[in-house]
């Protein structure tokens, strides 16, 4: 089969980035040591509120870290993915800068609003000028060195959803146990024992799922604490496969979206559900998880469900990262198309910088 070729990784992969989805638990492992050594001040574990600035890549841990992590958070977390805070910062608050490579012009324009609204702020970056600013304005910052492990921002979830659930921890907002991270990696390597290249498309899952979505419009669905890597899934399948892909929350598209399948009249012909359910979730979610796969089903449209293992729902968040990376790697495979070549995206920010 197709995916159990090398050479297919050899030419839409030449410069293997796909090697940092294996890399995913050493970043994990790294943004965590690393994280021990950096001093917060003990004032930040005062904040009344948390918004966190990032855009594309450099976005997904955040949203990730929001919805896994929203049952053991004290104090409301807002995402922020624009040029302009909201009107509430003020020294009370704890604005966290996420950029991969330190230059995003909306983080940056947010960190003067933070600087000017004298709030609380912390910077997880790779370099550039957001690095520099922070050491200007004595900011704690996770500067990571993604080296090997991770030549693009959406393969460094694990630097910067870990590098900022680290940055937490020492500011004394969020309690997370090693056990727990010691686990979520475990699940996490399980699924690479399952799901790497050299594991025959036959025995792989994430192949066979690659396949399943391949030439789809792909709508995928999850839920809760999984609502972050939804939105991974989606973004990794946008700029890695470049193909269609939007990620929809449970319960809330039982509530409209279900009645808008039924125009246009070719809409089952190409699209694909990927469906994705938990046993952590709360009861009458799971429910609507049958349902809704019953309902796409019913208007001719595929549903493909993967079933989290996890025991945990960190595992489950570090499952489902590591699985859904797989597959929308194996989809730009199936696609013949290279990972890292993004005209559009750099076409677009040549025309803003003009």
């Amino acid at each position: 089969m197709e995916l159990d070729s090398e050479d297919i990784y050899k030419e839409y992969d030449p410069d293997d980035v796909g090697s940092g989805i294996e890399n995913l638990p050493e970043q994990i492992r790294i943004a965590w040591h690393d994280t021990r050594e950096i001093e917060i001040p003990r004032s930040y574990a005062q904040v009344s509120n948390i918004v966190i600035a990032g855009m594309g890549g450099s976005a997904l841990g955040p949203y990730m870290l929001k919805n896994a992590f929203y049952d053991r958070l004290n104090v409301p977390v807002d995402l922020v993915r624009d040029y302009t805070l909201p009107a509430y910062i003020d020294r009370n608050s704890l604005v966290i800068l996420s950029s991969f490579s330190g230059t995003t012009e909306e983080v940056l324009s947010c960190a003067e609003q933070a600087r000017d609204a004298k709030a609380k702020v912390m910077v997880i970056a790779a370099g550039g000028k957001l690095v520099e600013m922070a050491n200007e304005m004595g900011w704690p910052a996770y500067v990571f060195d993604p080296g090997e492990l991770a030549k693009q921002p959406r393969y460094g979830v694990g630097f910067s959803l870990i590098g900022l659930a680290g940055l937490l921890e020492r500011a004394g907002i969020l309690k997370i146990k090693e056990t727990e991270l010691q686990g979520m990696m475990a699940a996490m390597a399980d699924v690479i024992d399952n799901c790497a290249v050299d594991v025959v498309t036959d025995e792989n899952p994430a192949k066979q799922v690659a396949q399943s979505l391949q030439g789809k419009n792909i709508f995928v669905i999850a839920a809760e604490h999984l609502a972050g890597n939804a939105n991974t899934f989606n973004n990794q399948v946008n700029e890695n496969a470049k193909q269609l892909c939007h990620y929809l929350l449970l319960p809330e598209l039982n509530h409209h979206f279900l009645e808008g399948l039924r125009f246009p009249e070719d809409v089952a012909e190409n699209s694909a559900v990927f469906l994705i359910k938990s046993l952590h979730y709360n009861a009458r979610t799971q429910k609507r998880c049958d349902i809704t796969a019953d309902v796409f089903e019913e208007k001719g449209i595929p549903v493909v469900e993967y079933l989290c293992e996890g025991e945990t729902k960190m595992e489950e968040m570090g499952e489902l990262l590591q699985f859904g990376s797989y597959v929308a790697w194996y989809l730009a495979m199936l696609n013949h198309v290279v990972t890292t070549d993004i005209q559009v995206v750099d076409g677009f920010k040549k025309r803003m910088s003009a």
